[in-house]
């Protein structure tokens, strides 16, 4: 008698392939849905990180859940498991393991889950051309320098003061963007939004570890 395996189907992947073990005609998925034999990762349409994990598109992520899953598939990926199978299992297990692990540094943190969504909606190449200097923060910027060049630190830790304050206004705000982004049915202006918020506030976090690398210099 089979063991029970649940069987992961992949959201995206409504097509039927032949599983390589019983030969019979599967949903694409983690595992067979027949003999719950581990399949390949399809290579034509390589599944998400969402979709790995078996988890809603969703910027707010539900970090228990998300970790809960993680830790349930892992046992059933590793490759230990897999050791003594006959091939191609302890590959296909490899590849699953490998992807998972990805999966789960992308999802569990806010920032490669933002840029997932911003490469997903506006591309790769316009998040590299959108990366300069917010306009705002320009002039605090050469400020500081001016003062840094100066060695005058009473300002210095006002400016160090701002900055902390600006940043802990940003978290706040991606929150309200995150909130709304979920929530909208037309992505493309949240994500934009979302891109010029990732690139004000690394600039916000360069403008700070450089402010307090020169003062404790």
């Amino acid at each position: 008698m089979l063991p029970k395996v649940a069987v992961v189907v992949l959201h995206s992947q409504s097509k039927k392939i032949n599983c390589w073990k019983c030969v019979q005609e599967t949903l694409a998925g983690v595992f067979c849905e027949h003999c719950q034999a581990i399949l390949d990762i399809p290579a034509d349409s390589p599944p998400s990180p969402f979709e790995i994990l078996d988890l809603k598109e969703t910027l707010l992520i539900n970090e228990e859940e998300l970790r809960a899953k993680f830790y349930a598939l892992s046992k059933k990926l590793h490759p230990d498991r897999f050791a003594t199978s006959p091939p191609p299992a302890p590959q296909y297990a490899l590849r699953w393991t490998t992807a998972l692990n990805r999966a789960y540094k992308t999802l569990k943190s806010k920032e490669e889950r933002t840029q997932w969504f911003i490469e997903k909606h506006l591309g790769t190449s316009s998040v590299e051309k959108k990366s300069a200097i917010p306009t705002d923060l320009a002039e605090t910027y050469f400020e500081i320098q001016d003062l840094l060049s100066e060695g005058n630190l009473e300002p210095l830790l006002v400016f160090k003061t701002e900055l902390e304050s600006q940043l802990s206004k940003s978290q706040a705000q991606w929150a309200e963007l995150a909130i709304r982004f979920d929530a909208a049915q037309e992505k493309l202006p949240v994500a934009q939004a979302l891109r010029a918020h990732k690139n004000r506030e690394k600039y916000l976090r360069s403008m700070l570890s450089d402010l307090e690398r020169r003062m404790n210099s």
